[in-house]
């Protein structure tokens, strides 16, 4: 039974998250696991906190970040929507490493195959690798969203090295189909790390281009199985609990947008918060942030839409556009009940959701530059991808 690896709250510390006399917190609407049997069904989100920091000595205090951040998220008032949630309580660290890693990978394994979108509280970065891996024989097309400052494809000596994006690429059995790198910062990703995104044709999105123009990245967030955030892409003045702050970031409005995109995604099941070090939090303001973060994800996913084009609707409007450099023509689709967009990509095979076609979220901009002769870079880049 997956419970085995989850240690139920205190009910000294389920008492003092109870710090509003509203009841109309989330507090009031989650549902605490006691080690009693429990009924998933019952349940929309699961949160699931990891105290999980011994990869590297820099990470050490992160495993105490759950606790911090529950203070502040069962605080925060309910969404309109009614949602069911249940506080599975915490993962603790094992005798080693690699059984925390284990139990997560268990844990998450249950509530992806039965539908069920968990929220983990961090812990340190290297368990995104466990996340990750939770994900096998639940989806054969695996499409991942990174926020992280920084991004190394580079291997290491160590068999246990923290740098989870080459153990997510070598992860076997493969079930990979893409990585959206987001709010990476260029002074910290070295050229062999371009190289790398660009050969497997994964996509990269530089903090500078995201900075204002948010709405881009939410094509990449509605396809997406999976969220890892770590708190290290947000500048140090939002988010100061960092070992090693940076002056340069996401502001704490972007990355709560951010996250609302990534639950308004009707494919997304698990979304990981990492690199939280309560040690250096300055008045809780960084477990306050990550809390209305995760609030934000919340409402995202009380917001989810069944606006995925299919053949018998009427909901959708359809454009077609040529272009002189490929011989396909350019589809593109327009909910008119959302106004979100998606790109047709030809590809006869069985990863395609329909016969000969491959349907990519994608956005206006994306159609402009189709009406200019041009091939937007989103579909070019997924057409490489499947061919």
């Amino acid at each position: 039974m997956f419970t085995h690896y989850v240690h139920p709250l205190s009910s000294a510390n389920i008492q003092s998250f109870n710090q509003s006399i509203s009841a109309k917190t989330l507090f009031h609407s989650t549902h605490f696991f006691d080690g009693t049997e429990i009924d998933l069904s019952k349940f929309d989100l699961v949160i699931l906190g990891v105290s999980e920091d011994r990869f590297r000595n820099e990470y050490e205090g992160c495993a105490k970040a759950s606790l911090s951040v529950r203070k502040e998220l069962y605080q925060l008032v309910k969404p309109r929507t009614d949602i069911r949630i249940l506080d599975l309580g915490n993962i603790e660290a094992g005798n080693s490493i690699s059984d925390t890693h284990f139990a997560l990978n268990q844990t998450l394994a249950v509530l992806n195959k039965a539908k069920i979108v968990s929220i983990v509280l961090g812990g340190s970065q290297d368990l995104i690798a466990s996340q990750y891996a939770s994900f096998q024989g639940v989806t054969h097309n695996m499409q991942v969203v990174v926020v992280d400052a920084k991004a190394d494809m580079q291997t290491h000596e160590s068999v246990q090295s923290s740098n989870y994006l080459p153990r997510i690429i070598a992860h076997e059995p493969e079930f990979l189909f893409n990585i959206t790198q987001a709010g990476y910062q260029g002074h910290f990703v070295e050229p062999e790390t371009y190289d790398a995104f660009e050969r497997m044709n994964f996509d990269m999105m530089r903090l500078g281009s995201l900075r204002g123009n948010m709405q881009e990245i939410e094509p990449y967030c509605r396809n997406s199985n999976m969220l890892a955030f770590s708190m290290n892409a947000i500048k140090a003045s939002d988010a100061p609990a960092q070992k090693h702050p940076s002056p340069n970031g996401l502001s704490g409005e972007e990355a709560c947008q951010l996250c609302r995109y990534a639950g308004m995604s009707n494919d997304l099941l698990s979304a990981g918060f990492y690199d939280l070090n309560p040690s250096y939090d300055l008045n809780h303001i960084t477990s306050a942030l990550q809390a209305q973060m995760i609030w934000y994800f919340i409402e995202g996913y009380t917001a989810r839409r069944n606006d995925y084009p299919v053949a018998e609707s009427k909901d959708y409007l359809i454009y077609h556009t040529t272009n002189k450099n490929i011989s396909h023509e350019l589809t593109f689709y327009k909910s008119v009940l959302s106004n979100r967009w998606w790109m047709e990509v030809p590809y006869p095979h069985e990863r395609s959701q329909h016969e000969g076609k491959f349907l990519v979220p994608c956005s206006y901009k994306d159609y402009q530059t189709a009406q200019n002769d041009e091939i937007p870079d989103r579909w070019m880049k997924t057409y490489q991808k499947l061919v």
